[in-house]
């Protein structure tokens, strides 16, 4: 399989399917939809892998839902993009929402987008059982004990370069909600609870890997490959893994957590391949 032919195939069908909830509403929609361009797509897509991987037979079982995340994951950014924030005038290639509409309509939108995402999580009248976890599971990883503590430590001011508020931005900011994104395709799937867990462990490392690798680029990609301003542009320096342990350290670390979600995956056999295709992938993209 090439991963990245899969990565489109799949990147295609939430694309489709996110139209079908934006397309056609009203203006706010509209406003909404523009910061839902343009994305990877990568925390639904580790939704419906999981959920392949684990046995689903119906890809309209997790698709609402993989949909759902790329919501919250979008609240995020518009906010992070947010003047208060990062100030980020560039986003997804091209003007961040508050540059595009300004800051009361960007609020908005990240806000309608995040209450929006529920609705999406709980669409049908099948999988009551599993869609109620799925919600329980994911306010918990988007709140004050995930992105949004996550988000409150990346904006203090530090006197130095500290591991231990690295790992802790790195662990609540992006790392539980990668590791989420696979969890409940697994759940939507029924999967066995051992299998479960073991998922979510990998998918922590996968996340602090993504972290790295975001963290690296913010340092030595481009904007125009990025689709966002670099680090050392942005007006509001933050804490990052080579600021804290230097370039290569960094590097280094990146490659290590991504020998210890691939040795998971592994275990959990050939089935849960493309985890492994997307965990090479995601140490080595270059945007």
């Amino acid at each position: 399989m090439d991963i990245r032919e899969y990565l489109e195939s799949k990147r295609r069908i939430v694309d489709d399917a996110l139209k079908k909830y934006f397309i056609n509403r009203n203006l706010f929609f509209e406003v909404m939809h523009y910061s839902l361009e343009r994305g990877k797509r990568i925390r639904p897509i580790l939704a419906i892998a999981s959920y392949e991987a684990n046995g689903g037979k119906d890809i309209k079982e997790i698709l609402p839902i993989a949909c759902g995340l790329e919501l919250i994951h979008t609240y995020s950014l518009i906010h992070d993009d947010l003047p208060a924030m990062d100030n980020d005038d560039y986003r997804r290639g091209r003007e961040s929402a508050h540059k595009k509409f300004g800051e009361a309509i960007a609020i908005l939108s990240g806000d309608g987008l995040f209450a929006y995402a529920f609705e999406l999580l709980t669409e049908g009248d099948n999988l009551i059982e599993e869609k109620y976890r799925v919600v329980r599971e994911v306010a918990k990883t988007v709140g004050p004990n995930g992105i949004v503590y996550g988000q409150f430590l990346d904006i203090q001011e530090y006197s130095r370069p500290n591991p231990k508020i690295l790992r802790q931005i790195h662990y609540n900011k992006t790392a539980q909600f990668i590791a989420l994104s696979i969890k409940v395709g697994a759940i939507i799937a029924r999967a066995d609870e051992k299998i479960i867990d073991t998922l979510t462990r990998a998918g922590i490392y996968l996340g602090i890997l993504f972290q790295y690798t975001d963290d690296i680029l913010d340092i030595v990609g481009k904007k125009e490959e990025l689709g966002k301003t670099p680090q050392k542009d942005l007006k509001n320096k933050k804490i990052t893994a080579p600021l804290v342990y230097g370039m290569d350290s960094a590097r280094f670390r990146a490659q290590r957590y991504a020998q210890l979600a691939r040795g998971i995956f592994t275990q959990l056999g050939a089935r849960f391949e493309v985890f492994n295709q997307l965990t090479d992938f995601i140490l080595n993209r270059t945007y």
